[in-house]
C-alpha cells in the first residue's frame, strides 16, 4: 500500500491488542464455547515483537531498507490476520452488547488497509442492512484514501447493476476517501463520469459536490474556484458554483457575496439562495441588507426574505419586525410575514395575529390566523377573549378562530 509504514502497523497491532481485550471480556460471559473462541482471537493478538537492531551504518543502509519492507510485509500480514481474528470474535458477542456495532466497525476498517475486499465480505455476517451499508462505506472510503484505482475499479464491476441509492451512497464514500489525499484526481474522475440519462447525472454532481465541499473545507478555496472556472458551462458547472457559494459563505459570507455580486446577471438563482441561507444563519441583519441590492423581481428574492425571516426571528423579533414593515407589499412578503407570524405567536400572540391580519393572501390570512388562535386561546384565554370581543369578524370567522386546533394536533408543530 502506497501509504505504508512500520509505525502504521504498530498502531493498528496496539489498537488490535485494545479491541481484543474488550472481545475477550464481552465473551466471557457468554460460554464456554464462546470463551475458546475469545482465547483464539486473543491468542492471535500475540504478534511478536520486531527485533531490535543497531542503528545502520552508511553501508548497510540498502540491507536495512530490504529488512523495514520485509518487516512490513510480515506486520501487514500479521496485522491482517490478526483483524480477522478478532471479527469472528466479534461477531460472536450477543448483539444485545452496545458496544458490538462499533468495534466491528472500527475492526473492519482496519483490516480495510490491509485487505479490503476481505472486509467487505466480512460485511455480508452484518444482519442490519443499514449497519452493513454503513460499514462497507467505511470500509470503501479507507480503500479508496489509500488506493483509489483499485477502489474505482471495484466499483465499475460491484456496483454495475445495485440499485441507484446504494450505488450512489457507495460510489460517495470512495469519491470522499479519494478527495482525502487527491482531490484534483478526484474532482477529474467525477467529472468525466457519465451524463446518458438524468440519475446518472444527479449521481456526478453529487460526487463533485463531495469533492468540492471537502477541498474547500480542507482550505483549498482558491482551488477549487478556479477548477469550477475551467469547467464547460452547463448544469454541473452551475451545481458546483452554488457548491461553492454555500461553504464559502459559511466562514466568509462577504467575500462570497462580492463574488455572487461581480458575476452580475450570470449569478444564478441558486448561488444567489445559497448566499442568503448561510449568511442568515450568522448575521441576517447583513443578509438582509445585500438582499436590498436584488430586485423584487429577481427569483431568488421570494426565496431569500422568507429565509431571513426564519433565521432572524429566532433571535430578534423586534428587528425583524421593523425590517419586513419596511418591505412593500407582495406575494413574497406574504410568505415572509407567515414565517414571523408562526415564530411571534409562541412569544407574543397579540403581535402576531396583528401581522396575520395584513397579509393579503386570503386563505394565508385564514390559516395563520387560526394557528395564532390556537395558541393564543390555551396561553391566555382571557387576552384570546378580549381580543374576539374588540374584533371587527363575523360569528362565522369567531367560531373558526375558537375551534382553532393547536398547531401540534394539526401538524403544524416543528
Amino acid at each position: 500500500m502506497k501509504r505504508s509504514s512500520l509505525p502504521l502497523y504498530l498502531g493498528v497491532w496496539l489498537a488490535s491488542i485494545a479491541i481484543a481485550f474488550f472481545i475477550g471480556r464481552a465473551l466471557a460471559s457468554t460460554g464456554a464455547s464462546t470463551q475458546q473462541t475469545a482465547s483464539g482471537a486473543l491468542g492471535a493478538a500475540q504478534i511478536q515483537e520486531p527485533t531490535r537492531r543497531t542503528p545502520a551504518r552508511a553501508d548497510t543502509i540498502g540491507a536495512a531498507a530490504k529488512e523495514e519492507a520485509a518487516a512490513f510485509e510480515v506486520l501487514s500480514s500479521q496485522s491482517s490476520e490478526m483483524t480477522r481474528q478478532l471479527l469472528n470474535a466479534a461477531f460472536a458477542v450477543p448483539i444485545s452488547d452496545p458496544s458490538r456495532s462499533e468495534t466491528i466497525n472500527k475492526l473492519l476498517e482496519q483490516l480495510a488497509m490491509s485487505d479490503p475486499l476481505a472486509a467487505l465480505e466480512f460485511t455480508e455476517g452484518i444482519a442490519s442492512w443499514r449497519d452493513a451499508e454503513r460499514a462497507r462505506n467505511n470500509i470503501l472510503k479507507v480503500w479508496a484514501s489509500n488506493e483509489p484505482m483499485a477502489a474505482l475499479a471495484w466499483a465499475d464491476s460491484a456496483l454495475a447493476d445495485v440499485p441507484y441509492n446504494l450505488r450512489k451512497s457507495q460510489m460517495k464514500a470512495i469519491i470522499q476517501g479519494f478527495a482525502e489525499t487527491n482531490p484534483k484526481g478526484a474532482f477529474n474522475y467525477a467529472n468525466a463520469m457519465s451524463e446518458a440519462n438524468s440519475s446518472e447525472l444527479r449521481l456526478k454532481n453529487r460526487l463533485l459536490s463531495e469533492v468540492i465541499e471537502k477541498q474547500i473545507r480542507g482550505g483549498g478555496l482558491e482551488e477549487a474556484h478556479a477548477t469550477i472556472a475551467l469547467m464547460v458551462d452547463g448544469p454541473s458547472k452551475d451545481n458546483l458554483q452554488r457548491q461553492l457559494v454555500d461553504e464559502w459563505a459559511a466562514f466568509d459570507p462577504v467575500s462570497a457575496a462580492a463574488y455572487v455580486q461581480g458575476l452580475g446577471s450570470d449569478a444564478s438563482t441558486g448561488m444567489k439562495t445559497a448566499l442568503i441561507g448561510e449568511w442568515a444563519e450568522s448575521d441576517p441583519a447583513a443578509a438582509a441588507a445585500w438582499l436590498s441590492n436584488l430586485s423584487a423581481e429577481d427569483p431568488a428574492y421570494r426565496q431569500a426574505t422568507t429565509q431571513i425571516t426564519r433565521e432572524w426571528t429566532r433571535y430578534d423579533l423586534t428587528a425583524s419586525s421593523e425590517w419586513l414593515n419596511s418591505l412593500p407589499a407582495s406575494p413574497e412578503l406574504d410568505r415572509a410575514v407567515a414565517t414571523y407570524t408562526y415564530r411571534a405567536a409562541q412569544e407574543d400572540p397579540p403581535t402576531a395575529m396583528s401581522w396575520a391580519e395584513s397579509i393579503n393572501n386570503a386563505n394565508m390570512r385564514n390559516k395563520m390566523m387560526q394557528q395564532v388562535a390556537a395558541n393564543w386561546k390555551n396561553d391566555d384565554p382571557e387576552g384570546f377573549t378580549s381580543y374576539l370581543d374588540n374584533s371587527d369578524i363575523n360569528q362565522k370567522e369567531r367560531k373558526k378562530l375558537e375551534t382553532a386546533k393547536s398547531w401540534h394536533s394539526s401538524g403544524h408543530g416543528r
